[in-house]
């Protein structure tokens, strides 16, 4: 049976309520703006529903997400339920053979998590940010933001640099959690961590490697640390106007007897 045809209205709604969920996944609106190139309020109406986006804005739109212009006429959700992966199909069926078991709240809850790790870039220095854990019924996330350090690098004069979102995926093992993490740019990195360091159930120690080509000077494993943090907005937002690249002597003690495990260079 054919659908019945939408009001403009009705697809008003279902193309502001799709953008706003692709906003949520990455940078801010002013950022996502200035990078497609459209007027800032302009935006504004689309994500309100109060306008249509004429179809060369609409390109860059999609363009910009990787979707298509069906994102006009259906709710995110069931279009990505429409077409699955195929790469993802085959990881379930070969890799993740058998049924995963839920993530023990008790352990590793839902909260805000530092992330302490060795930099893969410099060597001798520690990169921290923040990273949210959080559980969508029987699957826990996991989504960070990294600051640009290249960036930063070939521009140091630069006042501000965009911090670069990352997603992943937790499994519990016996022994740990384990994390799988992409950015737009499709690097992936594989992390691993233990339930507690030193007894300090608050930590939890391991690493993390970087799926990449061999590299001179550069890092790609290294040791990692997981920190709990307090539900305090305040203190989270006082680590992120923290520098991200550091001496290792910003850490804790405990943080960096767990990062001295693995030597640089590997």
């Amino acid at each position: 049976m054919n659908r019945p045809a939408m009001s403009p209205t009705e697809i008003r709604a279902i193309f502001g309520q799709n953008l706003r969920q692709l906003c949520e996944q990455g940078h801010s609106v002013t950022t996502i703006c200035r990078e497609i190139g459209i007027n800032r309020t302009q935006f504004n109406r689309y994500l309100a529903g109060e306008s249509f986006p004429r179809p060369d804005i609409l390109a860059k739109i999609c363009s910009h997400f990787g979707v298509d212009a069906r994102i006009l006429l259906e709710p995110l959700d069931e279009l990505n339920r429409t077409l699955p992966d195929p790469v993802l199909m085959e990881l379930r069926d070969k890799l993740l053979i058998g049924r995963t078991r839920p993530v023990d709240a008790d352990i590793l809850p839902d909260a805000m998590y530092r992330f302490w790790r060795k930099s893969f870039m410099f060597q001798g220095k520690i990169v921290t940010n923040l990273a949210l854990i959080r559980t969508q019924g029987e699957v826990t996330l996991f989504k960070g933001f990294e600051e640009n350090l290249l960036a930063k690098q070939e521009n140091p004069n630069a006042r501000r640099f965009p911090r670069l979102p990352y997603f992943g995926l937790v499994r519990q093992h016996v022994d740990g959690v384990s994390i799988y993490c992409q950015d737009r740019q499709n690097q992936s990195n594989i992390n691993f961590f233990e339930f507690g360091l030193e007894g300090n159930m608050r930590f939890y120690p391991g690493f993390s490697l970087l799926v990449r080509r061999r590299m001179d000077g550069m890092n790609r494993m290294t040791a990692a640390v997981l920190e709990r943090l307090p539900n305090d907005p305040a203190h989270w937002r006082s680590v992120v106007r923290e520098e991200t690249l550091r001496d290792m002597s910003a850490a804790p003690p405990l943080v960096q007897r767990a990062l001295a495990r693995i030597p640089d260079g590997l």
